[in-house]
Order: C-alpha cells, then sequence, then structure tokens
C-alpha cells in the first residue's frame, strides 16, 4: 500500500465515510463506516474494522473471513448517508443505493464497481469488546444501552486505485 493510498483512506473515514461491503457476490451486504484504523501488525498492512456483533455485516464477514473497504472517489454523500440509515436484514441494500458488485482479486468478499479505490482484506484477528477492559468513560458514551463492537483486524492483501497520468510539459 503506497503512503497515498493510506491517506485517502484514512481522509475518506474521517471525513465522509467509507463502504465495507462483506459476504460474496451470491450474498453481500453494505455497510459505512466512519470508525477504523490502519497500521502495521505482524509484517503486514492491516486495517482495524468495529462492527456491532447485531449486524448482518458482522455475521458475513465472520462466516468468510474478509471485508472490502470501498473508497469513493467521486460524491457519493447520498449513498454513504442513506447506508447509515438502511436496515441490512431485509433490504437488498446494494439494488437500493444503486451499487454495483465487482468481484474482488483475493478475498470473497466483493467490491463496489461505482467506487475507484479499494482495499481487500483478509480477517486475520477477530476480538470481542467486554466492558471491563474499555475505559469507563468511552463505554459510557458509546455503548449505554447498545452492543458492543466486534473488532475485525484484516490484513489489506489487495489494494487498487487508479493511476495518475503523467502531466505533460
Amino acid at each position: 500500500m503506497t503512503d497515498r493510498q493510506r491517506n485517502t483512506l484514512l481522509n475518506a473515514v474521517k471525513f465522509g465515510g467509507v463502504f465495507v461491503t462483506s459476504g460474496t457476490l451470491e450474498r453481500a451486504n453494505v455497510m459505512c463506516t466512519h470508525w477504523g484504523a490502519i497500521g502495521r501488525m505482524w509484517n503486514r498492512d492491516v486495517f482495524i474494522l468495529p462492527v456491532r456483533r447485531r449486524k448482518l455485516s458482522n455475521e458475513l464477514i465472520q462466516k468468510n473471513m474478509s471485508f472490502v473497504l470501498n473508497v469513493p472517489l467521486t460524491d457519493m454523500s447520498t449513498q454513504l448517508n442513506r447506508c447509515d440509515s438502511l436496515p441490512g436484514d431485509g433490504i437488498d441494500k446494494i439494488a437500493e443505493l444503486g451499487l454495483t458488485l465487482s468481484p474482488s482479486k483475493l478475498v470473497k468478499a466483493p467490491g463496489i464497481a461505482e467506487c475507484g479505490m479499494h482495499f481487500e482484506c483478509k480477517v486475520i484477528y477477530t476480538m470481542e469488546m467486554g466492558a471491563g477492559k474499555l475505559d469507563s468513560v468511552i463505554a459510557r458514551d458509546m455503548y449505554i444501552g447498545r452492543e458492543f463492537h466486534t473488532i475485525f483486524i484484516g490484513e489489506i492483501v489487495k489494494s487498487s486505485m487508479p493511476k495518475i497520468s503523467a502531466k505533460k510539459k
């Protein structure tokens, strides 16, 4: 992964969100995330993704041990905002949002064709959060009456981004 790819992903997470796809081409789901961390663990580039336990995406990631981070390089704020409000069960969110799935190269989870950047992630570690190990202020502010997250550490096994053409003189 290049510095440009890393910075583009971090800025997208921070300022607008990214689509996260899970499942397979036959049964996929999409969610939007505004949280996550990119880093290096076990000599691998990784993305740390929190997903609430009751979400369909959690079930699909656990089953297929993969997810794809799909970064819009054009304005997709309407779809991102709508994705946040749609339930995963009982609705085809992909169709509802007007998105097109595309096969990934190295993981089971598909990508979103309309997004210009994709990070294929293979889950290499899973951890269930609990109140006992979480800062009490964060637990109070983020989890009162809500279920905790599963933390997925995904090795970024493939990243793709359009090439920048050289400027003509």
